[in-house]
């Protein structure tokens, strides 16, 4: 019996010394071998993907990006990623990111944090015992003023002259509000919410409110002389809030549902910018600095809105390979020579087409080239019966199944009936000499029914309507999701190989990664169709 306690005592401490020498191995593999983000999520066209972007700063040529947990800098995109902030494991999140020259800060749900040096180091310089005034939502540095940094939380609006040290409380008659966003023009400082859009002067104790959700709240507000509202906005549309603000000269934007609107006279009165083509939720407006076009995020993709494009809104979606939500749109440097857009799911350059618009095209170059892409290649239509088919979400597959439930009314509920049933007597006698049973015939009984009903009813609606419905509802959203990523894999794919024809790179190596994105393409395409875009090309 000791022997046997001797050997399991031995084999524990075994076990134990196993696991801390895989622990130690761990350690040393984890300090010995460096981990890049961007090993992850820079793909061949320069897209930082499968990444939680939340926030993007670029500051003095260097690149910042915010995830839920951590902040990431580099200072370009062909260098490696490196990890500069990370919140503790919790609740706590990054909601924005903003910065000049050495100053950069961090707000959070619970605080804001500065960093003087370029993200070396870190401190906290904002929080309050009150935790809706901790939420930190957005952060503005002023031009004007190079010390003044602005916050906007969860309730309230927070002021520093001195980068951050020293905070005053400037809510005044916006005390408890939330404020989504900020913007600085000079030294008006504007600030927008679910409440509307609010304006403060230099030396004004409270805030001017520009805009108002209807007239009838105008009204009783007291504030006819703070706002108009032009004919060309629906003054009686409930608002859900204002998501952005943006200022260009003397122009001030705010994103305000899926609208945008803009004023000339500092607010006073609104006017909507031309809403077609541009789809979803505004989540953030931003002027080209050199030109007359404005950008737009929205929760639908990135919209480019110029004159030159006939007065609409174009959807920006060459680089991205699905259709994401945007939550921020800037421009690299001050030559705007690319354009970035913020997602949840990595951050995307995209191309304009104002900078395809300005190149020298070769009409009869194009059209012969374009000859070229297009022989031997299915249409688009084509390819979009051929992905329903694969995918089996086909409209005529619904249409069906509605008619199939009509004609099942027609059809008779047929049920059969049989029976079969023995049974017998025996009776038992006594007497005093003997007892005796008697028997008697066995009593057989069979029986056959057949009967038949119609429900004639369900061929007005039945519960299998229903169902379809909902059926149909599923059905319809996923065949959007796949022509929505067919669309965007074709056109790109189509223009890519315009590019190679018209203006192939003479760098080998862009070519190759030019080639390799076409492919990839190419490949995004058969799959969504069954490989029907190369079966197409072999015939």
């Amino acid at each position: 019996m000791k022997g046997a306690r001797t050997n399991k005592r031995r084999r524990f401490n075994m076990f134990r010394a196993a696991i801390k020498l895989s622990m130690m191995i761990c350690v040393i593999l984890a300090i010995a071998i460096p981990i890049y983000p961007q090993d992850v999520w820079v793909g061949k066209d320069g897209a930082i993907r499968s990444a939680d972007a939340r926030a993007m700063l670029i500051n003095n040529g260097e690149f910042y990006i915010a995830t839920k947990k951590e902040l990431f800098k580099a200072k370009n995109l062909s260098e490696k990623w490196e990890s500069v902030f990370s919140l503790p494991a919790g609740i706590n999140e990054i909601n924005c990111v903003g910065g000049r020259k050495n100053l950069i800060y961090i707000g959070t749900k619970r605080g804001l944090f500065r960093s003087e040096d370029y993200g070396a180091r870190w401190q906290k310089v904002f929080k309050t015992i009150i935790p809706e005034k901790n939420d930190v939502s957005s952060v503005e540095l002023s031009t004007h003023m190079p010390n003044r940094v602005i916050i906007g939380t969860a309730s309230g609006i927070f002021i520093s002259e001195d980068s951050g040290n020293r905070w005053q409380d400037i809510s005044a008659n916006l005390k408890n509000r939330r404020m989504k966003c900020l913007a600085l023009n000079g030294s008006i400082i504007y600030a927008a919410g679910a409440d509307g859009l609010f304006a403060k002067k230099e030396g004004v104790q409270g805030w001017e409110r520009l805009y108002v959700r209807s007239a009838a709240e105008k009204s009783l507000s007291g504030e006819e002389a703070q706002s108009e509202i032009s004919d060309t906005t629906e003054t009686e549309e409930a608002v859900n809030g204002i998501n952005c603000i943006a200022i260009k000269d003397d122009y001030l934007y705010i994103g305000l549902n899926n609208k945008v609107l803009y004023s000339k006279d500092g607010g006073r009165t609104w006017t909507n910018l031309s809403g077609e083509g541009l789809s979803g939720t505004v989540n953030r407006i931003r002027p080209a600095p050199k030109s007359d076009t404005i950008y737009c995020a929205t929760t639908k993709g990135a919209f480019e809105y110029s004159p030159l494009n006939g007065s609409r809104w174009l959807q920006l979606y060459k680089g991205m390979d699905k259709n994401y939500s945007v939550s921020d749109i800037m421009f690299d440097n001050e030559a705007e020579t690319s354009l970035w857009a913020v997602t949840g799911k990595g951050l995307y350059r995209l191309e304009s087409a104002r900078y395809i618009g300005e190149q020298y095209i070769d009409v009869e170059r194009s059209l012969n080239a374009f000859s070229v892409i297009s022989t031997n290649e299915p249409t688009f239509k084509e390819l979009q019966q051929a992905a329903m088919r694969f995918a089996e979400v086909s409209p005529d597959k619904i249409k069906n199944w509605r008619q199939e439930a009509r004609m099942k009314a027609l059809l008779p509920k047929v049920s059969f009936g049989y029976d079969n049933s023995i049974s017998s007597t025996s009776e038992i006698y006594t007497s005093g000499t003997r007892d005796y049973i008697v028997v008697g015939p066995d009593d057989i009984s069979k029986g056959l029914d057949v009967s038949i009903s119609w429900e004639l009813g369900d061929i007005i609606f039945s519960d299998d309507q229903t169902n379809i419905d909902v059926r149909s509802r599923l059905t319809t959203q996923l065949r959007n999701d796949i022509l929505d990523d067919l669309r965007r894999s074709y056109y790109e794919r189509k223009r890519l190989q315009f590019e190679l024809i018209q203006t192939p790179p003479q760098d080998p190596k862009a070519r190759f990664e030019k080639e390799l994105r076409l492919q990839e393409l190419s490949q995004a395409v058969d799959d969504l169709t069954g490989n029907y875009l190369s079966d197409h090309i072999r015939k």
